[in-house]
């Protein structure tokens, strides 16, 4: 697929339903690197029960495409504190209702995930009206994307998160767009893709699978670390950099919110 820039942005505007699709040049490129891609064939029956779900919240269709441009729809995605399709937090996974602990991570399972993402996505959308905003929100965090309107006032556009790079994940923008032009386009690539399956149970298997045995080490002396908030920190930021839980970061320090400041001083366990 070769995609000229006039042709892309006036495709897009006709593809807009609820949801705005600006143009920016950079989707040329990534939209013809995104047609080579090889998405999971998984996606084809994911599709249709995320349809059904959208449409009984009454949210933009155009959602389906999210864990595309988040995951690369990839089952068992897991960098940093974000897993599964939806890359979903583990502050937003607990709070939505999905088991999370050592044995079991429900970000894995795709309907209990996507239900849970949505729910968090619609909450969102109540808070700030605007369903690009919830996705940054919920991309990024909402005290991220408060920072970034502190800093830079409320008037900014879409792509001014991109451009400026205003927020850890400004490249959804981009990657969302691109993929909701794919899928309306018909050319989403899907094909077997392998992924390596994590170690905790995600979804229930239909017969008894036992799990193999392996040592279990011995838990280190915790180490507690002092650490400052730096400019464009978020919770989940530090979470990742330390391999520690966002819910951990807020019980470790009594926040109520995920709201921190600048020069803030954070205690991390590790």
């Amino acid at each position: 697929m070769s995609s000229d820039a006039q042709t892309v942005a006036k495709r897009l505007k006709t593809m807009e339903n609820g949801l705005p699709l600006p143009f920016h040049d950079d989707l040329v490129k990534r939209i013809d690197r995104l047609a080579a891609t090889t998405f999971p064939d998984t996606f084809t029956e994911y599709d249709a029960f995320v349809e059904a779900e959208l449409t009984q919240r009454g949210m933009p269709l155009e959602l389906r495409c999210l864990p595309l441009a988040l995951s690369g729809m990839k089952t068992y995605y897991d960098l940093g504190d974000r897993r599964g399709i939806w890359a979903m937090s583990t502050v937003v996974g607990l709070r939505y209702g999905l088991q999370i602990d050592e044995n079991t991570d429900e970000r894995f399972d795709r309907q209990a995930a996507t239900r849970a993402a949505l729910d968090c996505l619609a909450d969102l959308h109540q808070h700030y009206g605007d369903w690009w905003h919830s996705i940054l929100a919920y991309t990024n965090s909402p005290n991220a994307l408060h920072h970034a309107f502190d800093r830079n006032g409320s008037d900014l556009e879409l792509w001014d998160f991109y451009e400026q790079d205003l927020l850890p994940n400004v490249a959804v923008i981009r990657d969302f767009i691109a993929c909701v032009y794919l899928y309306n386009e018909g050319e989403l690539k899907l094909g077997k893709v392998t992924e390596k399956q994590p170690s905790a149970i995600v979804e229930k298997p239909k017969t008894e699978v036992k799990p193999a045995e392996t040592p279990q080490p011995t838990t280190p002396k915790a180490t507690t670390l002092k650490y400052t908030v730096k400019k464009g920190d978020t919770l989940s930021k530090i979470a990742s950099k330390y391999h520690v839980s966002v819910a951990n970061l807020k019980k470790w320090n009594n926040l109520k919110s995920d709201m921190i400041r600048e020069g803030q001083k954070l205690i991390i366990k590790k």
